[in-house]
């Protein structure tokens, strides 16, 4: 009886380090980013052959140095979008799915060299890439996450009932608060909101018809990359990116 209780309290160790994961990701700001969680990138391009892309860390959160490889899964890719990767020092076209090299972590180091890339080609719609972080010792161990965006093209007949331009925001990178000026005309309430790049919006702002600036409070919120958006009605008409550095 005893050597039966012995032998399960062996298995019970084994299979906590069979499952144990090893591998963390991370917002460039340092979030994490639960395991199989959503990382959104939200466009409106009046240009979608533009590149939207996000950075993420992968940290080795076990107690030894551990080799990582990355396999790309297309969920959805609409029309001509083509989704690719940069891993370890490469960036690969969008018909490799496993990364042919490999990452080599020292325990509780980070890597901020991986990002993900939608390149629209000109077709608009959403797109979901499942891109998922394995050891190389163990296949099982593993940690994913979904990148989804959204690109959307503003048409001829929506610019001709209004005009939009959004400035560059400034300072870059922003500390305390950023500013940006923009031209906007119609009738249609817009406003301009600020969100991670787990699309959460942090910040909101109204803004008015004409010609003028507009300023928004950033502190407090953790350093990294963000997006601000002008909103006019329901429909984004233009995004940015924005770096906070305190």
């Amino acid at each position: 009886m005893k050597k039966l209780y012995i032998l399960l309290i062996i298995l019970t160790i084994a299979s906590f380090d069979l499952f144990a994961q090893s591998l963390q990701l991370l917002t460039p700001s340092g979030q994490v980013i639960p395991n199989g969680g959503t990382v959104c990138l939200k466009w409106t391009l009046y240009d979608t052959t533009w590149d939207v892309n996000t950075e993420l860390q992968i940290k080795n959160i076990s107690s030894e140095s551990a080799d990582v490889k990355v396999i790309k899964t297309l969920k959805t890719l609409p029309g001509t979008q083509s989704a690719y990767f940069c891993f370890a020092g490469f960036c690969f076209g969008d018909t490799v799915t496993v990364s042919p090299n490999k990452l080599t972590l020292d325990a509780g180091k980070t890597d901020a060299n991986f990002s993900a890339h939608i390149n629209p080609f000109n077709f608009s719609g959403s797109a979901v890439v499942c891109y998922k972080f394995y050891t190389t010792k163990n296949p099982k161990d593993t940690v994913s996450v979904f990148v989804q965006s959204e690109v959307w093209h503003l048409g001829i007949n929506d610019l001709s009932n209004f005009k939009v331009e959004l400035g560059t925001a400034y300072p870059s990178p922003a500390n305390d608060k950023f500013t940006v000026d923009y031209t906007l005309s119609g009738q249609q309430p817009a406003r301009l909101v600020l969100q991670n790049v787990l699309g959460t919006s942090v910040r909101e702002e109204p803004v008015s018809e004409g010609n003028g600036k507009i300023q928004v409070n950033v502190g407090g919120l953790a350093e990294g990359i963000y997006l601000y958006s002008l909103y006019v009605g329901d429909k984004i008409v233009s995004t940015k990116k924005l770096v906070i550095r305190h």
